[in-house]
């Protein structure tokens, strides 16, 4: 069984460039658990865990999946591409895509 890999918001920001922001991709990933189904990885990371008020809390975690998608994201955004719509075409599963996005109004 292979060991998943996680990765801190921080780390993930100098993953996809230099330029991008720890809080752009914070609203990114809000948004988009907010509009789909998808779900990130929020766990208390053991190697250096945040304390709040004495106890460990969850921090938001991501696999190289989850980087891969979010690089996606990244990528169309610097091409211009609408941030919602990217978001429902790499985040929503395929049934719920064409559900939002009936095949007659695709472009």
């Amino acid at each position: 069984m292979t060991k998943v890999i996680f990765y801190t918001v921080k780390e993930v920001c100098e993953a996809i460039s230099f330029e991008m922001k720890e809080r752009t991709l914070r609203s990114w990933i809000s948004k988009i658990e907010e509009r789909t189904a998808f779900r990130f990885t929020r766990k208390i990371n053991m190697e250096f865990p945040h304390y709040v008020y004495g106890k460990p809390v969850p921090q938001l975690l991501l696999d190289e999946d989850e980087i891969r998608l979010l690089k996606k994201l990244y990528e169309e955004r610097q091409n211009g591409a609408s941030l919602l719509a990217t978001i429902d075409r790499l985040f929503l599963l395929p049934e719920d895509y064409a559900q939002r996005y009936p095949e007659w109004q695709r472009g």
